[in-house]
């Protein structure tokens, strides 16, 4: 009995397999005809990547006057040096 079970089920699994190939194609098909129809090109991979951080205007002053310091500093230290 367990041996005839496991063929059921691996038949089973496999005209699921079977049927889920021939659904796909039919998505991408309809997908494909829905793009032609409006005209658009299909939309091209997202690439993976970092984002470019978005800062508040207060945020980008104050990373300005950061910074600002921090150079000052630099040059003052690098005139102290030679």
């Amino acid at each position: 009995m367990p041996g005839e079970q496991k063929r059921l089920l691996e038949l089973a699994l496999e005209t699921l397999v079977n049927k889920r190939r021939e659904l796909d194609a039919e998505i991408e098909q309809i997908t494909r005809q829905l793009r032609g129809t409006r005209g658009r090109k299909a939309a091209p991979a997202k690439t993976e990547g970092r984002r470019k951080p978005r800062f508040s205007k207060q945020e980008r002053l104050r990373r300005a006057k950061r910074m600002k310091a921090y150079w000052e500093n630099w040059r003052k230290q690098k005139k102290a040096g030679k």
